[in-house]
């Protein structure tokens, strides 16, 4: 059939198996960031627990020594190189390099069918293994990380962090509540606790930071299915339940100090409230960023488009997601 070609048809064909050859090309190579520099993230695989885990790292070419160590938990559906390429990932690179941590970005188990997208096993119940199926010890995991990089880098173990949004949010409270006594203090964006939770009470208080859009459409912020009506992907309380169960757990005041940040963006119909729930000498603090007419997405600088609104919902942007949690984080140290 291919000697029937006309010369025109034949240069078609040619055009396409060009193109084909050169896209398969640029996606075998590293992540390259918006000056054209090729990424440093440093990907690596452990065995844990009988599986192949993957998880990046990310050591500035100015460290502290020893340094502040930061975790950054992917979302469901998600995966450590995505984030690494997201806005909020290249925000928590810039911030490495001007503050001189270290980040690793852990990943997932791969979703049912489909192994481009990874979930963390977070303490939801009720889950349709059909859509998330993992039940693998991830606090082992990322406390056997913590082990791992202390012994390639000098970490400050009084300074360890840990951050995710959305399933990853979901697993940073996991973190929490059964490794508290690791970290410095701990952020979670667009995540609320389950309702019921495999898991228990906090064995310590520690300080916790919750930033949730009020209008997500797949975090309800009143509570209720994750996603979608059919419950598949499990139950959360609302976001001020999960607020009022960590000033419980922490031991912090009722009464918050509120803040309304500068609406910088007005734009982007949405507003940013500050609620601090002050800790005291023997608690923990807890900081809410409520964040009015905001979706299911790091609030940050860069325009969102058309498809991820209708997705995700409205993005806020007035700050820096980022960078409002690692000035959080720069408030804390263990004793």
């Amino acid at each position: 059939m291919l000697r029937d070609l006309t010369f025109a048809q034949w240069k078609g064909v040619l055009c396409v198996i060009l193109l084909a050859g050169l896209v398969s090309s640029c996606l075998r190579l590293p992540p390259v960031l918006g000056d054209g520099s090729v990424t440093k993230i440093d990907w690596q695989m452990l065995e844990w627990s009988g599986i192949e885990r993957v998880y990046g790292i990310y050591v500035p070419e100015t460290v502290l020594d020893p340094a502040p160590l930061v975790f950054v938990l992917h979302g469901g559906g998600g995966s450590a190189s995505k984030t690494w390429s997201q806005e909020h990932g290249r925000s928590w690179q810039a911030l490495a390099d001007e503050h001189g941590f270290v980040l690793v970005l852990p990943e997932g188990i791969s979703d049912p069918g489909d192994t481009s997208g990874h979930h963390w096993n977070d303490c939801r119940t009720g889950l349709d293994p059909a859509v998330i199926a993992t039940t693998e010890d991830d606090v082992g995991f990322i406390m056997h990380l913590i082990e791992n990089v202390s012994t390639t880098t000098a970490i400050d173990a009084a300074r360890v962090y840990a951050t995710g949004a959305s399933n990853g949010g979901m697993m940073t409270y996991r973190l929490a509540i059964e490794a508290g006594q690791q970290f410095a203090a701990v952020a979670a964006i667009i995540a609320n606790l389950p309702d019921p939770s495999a898991c228990g009470q906090p064995s310590v208080p520690i300080p916790m930071l919750i930033m949730n859009g009020t209008d997500d459409p797949v975090m309800p912020d009143d509570g209720g299915c994750v996603a979608n009506a059919s419950c598949q992907r499990g139950r959360v309380l609302s976001t001020l339940d999960t607020v009022s169960f960590w000033v419980g757990a922490n031991g912090a005041a009722s009464d918050p100090t509120v803040v309304r940040l500068p609406n910088r963006a007005w734009f982007d119909n949405s507003r940013v409230t500050v609620y601090r729930f002050d800790g005291g000498s023997q608690g923990a603090d807890v900081i809410y960023y409520r964040v009015l007419g905001g979706g299911h997405n790091v609030p940050g600088f860069e325009s969102d488009s058309r498809i991820a609104r209708a997705i995700a919902g409205p993005k806020n942007r007035d700050i820096d997601g980022p960078t409002e949690i690692w000035a959080f984080f720069q408030r804390y140290e263990q004793p």
